[in-house]
């Protein structure tokens, strides 16, 4: 059986869990991100993220990380989808999809009129369960940052 819950005091491991697992494909982790850092962003008084925990048979497997973001073209607070992560061993069995219900409850219930979130092009299976839901996938777009040393740098510029 598949349950889906809110994080809760004591569930930063588990989180940190999923994203390690998560990072093992494209993005690299910073090395000093702790189950405490989800702790802390999660617990605090007035946080900007939230997070679902998914079980099967009682056994964590699957999280869905989210924060408060605003849309320009809204004109309002959304919900942007950060993460969603299944462990291996419990792909193709509904828990993608049953955090992405959740979350959808949960944006519905806070009065936002849009969840938005970034897919890498390579990933069919996740592309195929959004478009499955009704969602939209637009081809072309692609994650852009800058940190470390060249944040930095051109900051100080």
């Amino acid at each position: 059986m598949i349950t889906v819950r809110p994080a809760q005091p004591g569930d930063g491991k588990a989180l940190l869990r999923m994203t390690q697992e998560l990072s093992k494909t494209h993005f690299p982790m910073s090395p000093d991100v702790t189950g405490e850092n989800y702790e802390r962003a999660l617990f605090q008084p007035h946080p900007i993220i939230g997070a679902f925990l998914a079980f099967a048979d009682g056994v964590p497997a699957g999280s869905a990380v989210w924060h408060r973001s605003f849309s320009t073209n809204k004109g309002c607070e959304v919900m942007y989808l950060e993460d969603i992560s299944v462990l291996p061993e419990f792909r193709r069995m509904g828990i993608g999809k049953a955090l992405l219900k959740d979350i959808c409850k949960l944006a519905r219930a806070k009065g936002y009129p849009k969840v938005y979130w970034m897919a890498m092009e390579w990933n069919e299976g996740a592309l195929d369960l959004y478009r499955a839901i009704g969602g939209q996938v637009e081809k072309g777009n692609c994650y852009c940052w800058i940190e470390g040393p060249a944040l930095e740098s051109f900051a100080a510029s």
